[in-house]
């Protein structure tokens, strides 16, 4: 099966939010954190800043957002693509 473009990315951001979460929470909570490679680079009041300056520094596709402490609503169609198991791991 052929993974859709931006899953691997995305796989990373979750890996690596999961991984801090707890500090982000403590610390950052409903703040909007910006993940790209599986690396957080920048935490952000305002989503819409968040998303704007990270299209133009990342590119669509390759970032992911994540309000901190707030569970994903969905995945959409994505989340079949999405093996959380091994994300979580």
């Amino acid at each position: 099966m052929t993974e859709i473009p931006g899953m691997d990315q995305l796989k990373k951001n979750i890996s690596a939010y999961n991984s801090m979460k707890e500090e982000l929470e403590q610390n950052h909570f409903g703040r909007i954190a910006v993940f790209h490679d599986g690396e957080l680079v920048a935490i952000y009041n305002d989503r819409n800043d968040a998303y704007d300056i990270a299209c133009e520094k990342y590119g669509l596709g390759h970032f992911s957002l994540r309000e901190i402490g707030e569970s994903p609503a969905s995945f959409g169609g994505a989340a079949m693509y999405i093996d959380f198991v091994a994300v979580e791991k």
